[in-house]
């Protein structure tokens, strides 16, 4: 199988594992007392400029292979500050955060250590 089209199965994957995180999450009543805050929105740009990330991945852009893995370490704390939800979670929901974890570290070791880091370098020339 040709790289390229692992690495674009692995950006599909990361999609369609992230809509399942979303429809299988427990409805947490907590979350609609709070105010919309700091991190609420600082989460909804992390989410744009993810998707973004994603897209301009999938087109070999240069730049998406920045985005992204800036978008990988905002993320993480991100997740540090994200306040403990009070609805426990579901095993299928651990399985998908931890796979959604496996796929961004197998696309960042793609993206890093692997031929296809010259694709990205030709889109650049153009």
């Amino acid at each position: 199988m040709e790289l390229s089209k692992l690495f674009k199965g692995l950006i599909i994957l990361q999609l369609i594992s992230t809509a399942a995180m979303v429809m299988v999450a427990p409805d947490d009543p907590a979350y609609y007392e709070e105010a919309i805050g700091l991190i609420h929105l600082a989460s909804l740009i992390f989410l744009l400029l993810w998707l973004a990330s994603l897209v301009l991945l999938f087109r070999f852009q240069s730049s998406g292979r920045t985005l992204f893995t800036i978008t990988v370490i905002i993320g993480l704390f991100l997740s540090l500050g994200m306040p403990e939800p009070s609805v426990p979670f579901t095993n299928l929901e651990l399985v998908l955060q931890w796979s959604g974890g496996a796929v961004d570290g197998a696309m960042l070791a793609i993206l890093y250590l692997t031929n296809i880091k010259e694709r990205f370098q030709k889109m650049e020339d153009r």
